[in-house]
This record gives C-alpha cells, structure tokens and sequence, in this order.
C-alpha cells in the first residue's frame, strides 16, 4: 500500500504529538496547477489528516474569508476526515508603497484574518512577529473567537535572539493561554544545507566566498560578522542577499532549549528541506523530537517542506517516517 492509500484522516504518528501537514508544503505542484486545492486536502488526509493552510497563499478572498471559500473548506475537511491545525495569518506592515501600516491599520488587516480563521474551524493561529507592539488590541479578538494565536519563531529569531526574547516577554506578561509561541524546526540548524550552497554557486557566488560563509556559519557568527569577512559586500550585491537568505533559514538554537518554554509551546512547525537516508542532514531533527518526546510536548508538527523535489508528498510521507523513526528510537534518560 502506498503514502497515498492511507485511508482519510487516519493518523500514524505515536504518541504523544500527532503529525500533519501544512499545504505549503505542495506549493510547487499547487502554484503549477499539477494539484488542485481538492487534491491538496485529500493529501493532508493521507499525511496524518492534520491540516495547516497560509492565508494569503489558499484562502480566496484573503484577507476575507468568503462564504464560497468557506463552503469548499469545510466540505473537503468533513469529506476527507480532516482536522484543521493552526491558520497562517499574516503580517503586511510593508504592503504600501512609501509608509509602513499604522498600528490601527495592522490591527484591521489582522482581524478578518481571526475572524475567518475561527469560522473555518482552526483553533491555533500562526502569528508573525510583526503584530507584537499590538497585541494587546488582538488577545480580546482571541479570546472572544476562542482562537491560541502563537508567534512564529522562525530563523533569525531563534529561542536565544533578542526579538524572541521581546515576544517571550510579552507571552509572559499577558499570561494567557491565548498566546505562546511555534518555533519552527529551521531555528534548530546542523549546517548549511548542499541545496542553498548550490543556489549560492548558480548566482556566481565563487569557492572560496562560499568556504568562508560555511566556516562562519559554523562558527556561529552573526550576519553582520560573516559579511565582513566577506569583504562587506554591496548590500544589493548577489553575495550580500545570499548570505542573508542563508542566515535566515538555518539558526543555531540547542532543541534542549525548548525545556525553559515548552508550557508556551502551542505549535510546531516541522520545516525541513530534504531527506537523505532517513533524515534531515541540516536540522537537529533527532534532538528535537527526543525533546519533544521528553518533554510530554502533545499537540501537533506540521511537515512543512521547503524544496525542489519532483513529488512534494512523497517528500512529506519521507518526513514522518523519520520522525516517527526518532519518536522510536527515544530513551528515557
């Protein structure tokens, strides 16, 4: 029987966390029109039958939520046995040409976001860093709707950063269970992955450019620290951007670190880029999920893949194998 024979909604990860997908992790086959938004829903029933969606990549309407969106969402989660996971909203200060948005303004576009993301059934919604200084005016939406909004700590905002040390702060001091954090499996680097090296070398990044990025990185060095050993590059030059890109997908956080705020952990989000003999050669994917598993962590990863392989599912189905392989392989100390 194959990945995709598994019958809807049913779930194979052990215990104690449950295992899912996010359907950006088909957004290769999506954006192509190879797979329709149909197809990707009965995928995610095949991959655990946990559903994670980003707003303005498949809902239509968004930031609205229209009632024909809303009809089809719901019919293909009853239809496939689905259970909706965490919503990806977003955070656009950017989106106008010459100013960024007003806190008012960050707040209105936020709040449709909520509203659809509660009426589609999702409990968890993915917060960006950006609506931090407006919290306050979002937890009365969160409660009201009944929704755990939990900031992303994605790569350069690793657990031990300072802006995750602000969103941490705020966590702490609004003290409520409608707010914690979704770290996300990139933030838990082993090294520089050969595919973004590869990317490096096709924009004429050279050997030895490349040599001293990955000794930097190694090192544990900081952005600006490994641009001035590369000659601080122009700011739009290739190498400036792909160093940067770089240093935003791969941190250096310890998975042990997880234990000083596992009771905020609502999410996770299981970022990874390919699979090579049963694991995910750049992450910490072992350590992780032996952390996890320690620390009696029972909510849900999403498989969130980010790559260039022909089969975005199979790649997904690979990943889940391996974590179930690590869950496995667990050892009370």
């Amino acid at each position: 029987m194959s990945d995709r024979d598994v019958a809807p909604g049913r779930d194979l990860s052990p215990a104690p966390f449950r295992l899912g997908v996010t359907l950006h992790s088909f957004a290769a086959e999506y954006t192509s029109f190879v797979w329709s938004f149909e197809d990707l829903m009965r995928l995610a029933a095949a991959a655990g039958g946990g559903v994670e969606i980003v707003g303005p990549s498949h809902q239509r309407g968004f930031p609205y939520l229209t009632p024909e969106f809303e009809a089809a969402f719901k019919s293909s989660v009853e239809r496939n046995g689905l259970t909706p996971t965490s919503y990806g909203s977003y955070a656009d200060p950017f989106m106008l040409p010459g100013r960024d948005l007003s806190p008012e303004e960050l707040v209105a576009y936020t709040i449709p976001q909520l509203e659809g993301a509660a009426r589609l059934g999702f409990p968890i919604v993915r917060l960006q860093h950006f609506v931090a200084e407006v919290i306050q005016e979002l937890l009365p939406w969160a409660e009201k709707l009944d929704l755990v909004l939990g900031y992303e700590l994605h790569t350069p905002m690793t657990l031990e950063s300072a802006r995750t040390q602000f969103l941490m702060e705020t966590v702490t001091t609004h003290d409520t269970p409608h707010l914690g954090i979704i770290p996300d499996a990139g933030i838990f680097g082993r090294s520089i992955s050969q595919a973004h090296l590869e990317a490096g070398r096709r924009a004429g990044i050279g050997e030895d450019e490349l040599a001293i990025a990955v000794e930097a990185w190694n090192a544990g060095r900081e952005l600006e620290e490994a641009l001035e050993l590369l000659g601080s590059p122009d700011p739009k030059s290739r190498l400036t951007t792909w160093t940067g890109m770089v240093w935003d997908t791969f941190g250096h956080s310890e998975p042990a670190a997880l234990r000083e705020v596992i009771d905020r952990v609502v999410h996770v989000h299981g970022k990874f880029f390919t699979i090579v003999d049963g694991d995910e050669p750049d992450l910490r994917y072992r350590e992780l999920v032996h952390t996890l598993v320690d620390l009696g962590y029972t909510g849900w990863i999403s498989s969130e893949y980010e790559g260039d392989a022909p089969d975005s599912f199979a790649m997904v189905a690979a990943h889940q194998r391996m974590i179930r392989a690590h869950v496995a392989s667990y050892r009370p100390a």
